[in-house]
């Protein structure tokens, strides 16, 4: 009796043992077939999810939607949290026309799985169409996190959606968080070759309403709009923000040096040249403070002190006062007014050598009606290279004005 047992015993193990190797071959086998051929793999395990998933994506891909709404659902029975299957369901109701029950299972999808691309994309394109456009954004900012590499195709359509104000806004209020793709969102919007000059006007716009630009990404963006020839809009863009001493903004802003100099838009830029020193500070005989820059014998075109200017069309006079002390070069240096267009070089003031108190400098200048769109104020050095362009000695500067004459 005890005999019998024990091979009964036996040859339950070994059917058990069969039975199990049996189930782990056909979950290899369904493992194996479930994306390539996926009746295949359901032949060998018929509730294998993943199996059901691609039958499901094969059916709707081929326009049977009956087939694949009872794959999703067939997936569902056994995977009852599976976002995947609600995205299909949810395709197969919007191809029906069903938009409002397609929109109920994609934000389920969106809940159940999300990571999942598709189901975030059809999100954000309603909420484009709703005029929801703070949720599409937000959308928009989970696709980017999740696959980077989908923002060479994302940022176009951006740029072309910010063209509608309140698309910027949302947009701008996004990018004020500093999410991972800012920046080359902003390089997209500023691409002179591919962005759009509207849509980046309103977008950096409000990002610096909304206190969402550094100093240094106002300064880059008016600098671009400069470098375009966008010099008008780049002037008004800058003027709104600055204040205006007396109600109006002087034809050279800032020209008497009372606050630090911005490196920004229409104020002065300050230009790092080897061989100058340059600084601001309290000067005998001066009100306020003056430009003061020291020269280290060495050769420069140009002292880096500059502004751009925003001039109509006709007569000005320049003026300026300055006082020397040992300074020496070739020709001396001169403060120069030059056209950024094909009008070139419209001013030239005396130049300044040796050591004198503080004087005044003036220039008569003329701006032409076309070719000069925008203009630089620069203190050079008008030796064009070699040796001869050593400079030594200090020099300061102080109420640079511009004047219109009638």
């Amino acid at each position: 009796m005890k005999h019998l047992l024990r091979h009964a015993l036996l040859l339950l193990v070994v059917v058990a043992a069969m039975f199990a190797g049996w189930r782990v071959v056909g979950q290899m086998q369904a493992e194996r077939f479930a994306s390539i051929d996926p009746v295949r793999a359901l032949d060998w395990r018929p509730g294998h999810p993943k199996a059901l998933l691609a039958l499901a994506e094969q059916r709707l891909a081929a326009g049977d939607l009956p087939a694949a709404q009872h794959h999703a659902r067939r997936l569902l029975g056994h995977e009852p949290l599976q976002g995947a299957a609600f995205r299909v369901l949810a395709e197969v109701a919007d191809r029906q026309g069903r938009r409002e029950d397609a929109f109920r299972l994609y934000r389920i999808a969106e809940h159940r799985s999300p990571r999942d691309l598709a189901t975030r994309a059809w999100l954000t394109q309603r909420h484009i169409e709703q005029g929801d456009y703070g949720l599409a954004i937000e959308q928009v900012d989970r696709l980017l996190r999740m696959s980077p590499q989908r923002a060479a195709s994302i940022q176009p359509v951006l740029v072309q959606l910010a063209r509608d104000s309140k698309f910027a806004d949302a947009l701008a209020a996004n990018l004020r968080r500093d999410p991972p793709w800012r920046s080359g969102m902003l390089a997209a919007l500023q691409d002179p070759r591919s962005g759009d000059p509207l849509a980046a006007g309103q977008v950096m716009q409000a990002l610096h309403g909304q206190g969402g630009l550094s100093p240094r990404e106002y300064a880059g963006w008016l600098d671009g709009l400069i470098r375009q020839g966008r010099w008008g809009e780049a002037y008004a863009r800058w003027a709104g923000q600055v204040p205006k001493p007396g109600g109006r903004l002087p034809l050279v802003y800032n020209g008497g040096f009372s606050q630090p100099p911005s490196d920004a838009g229409f104020d002065w830029r300050l230009r790092r040249v080897p061989g100058v020193l340059l600084q601001f500070e309290p000067a005998t005989g001066a009100v306020g403070q003056v430009a003061y820059l020291r020269f280290l014998d060495r050769r420069l075109p140009g002292a880096g002190l500059e502004q751009p200017l925003m001039l109509s069309p006709g007569r000005y006079t320049l003026s300026l006062r300055m006082r020397a002390q040992g300074l020496r070069s070739e020709l001396g240096l001169e403060w120069v007014i030059a056209c950024r267009g094909p009008a070139g070089t419209v001013a030239r003031t005396e130049p300044a050598d040796g050591s004198f108190a503080w004087r005044t400098f003036t220039a008569e200048v003329t701006i032409p009606p076309v070719g000069c769109p925008g203009q630089w104020l620069r203190l050079v050095n008008p030796v064009p290279s070699g040796a001869a362009q050593r400079v030594v000695g200090e020099l300061w500067v102080d109420d640079v004005v511009m004047t219109r004459r009638e």
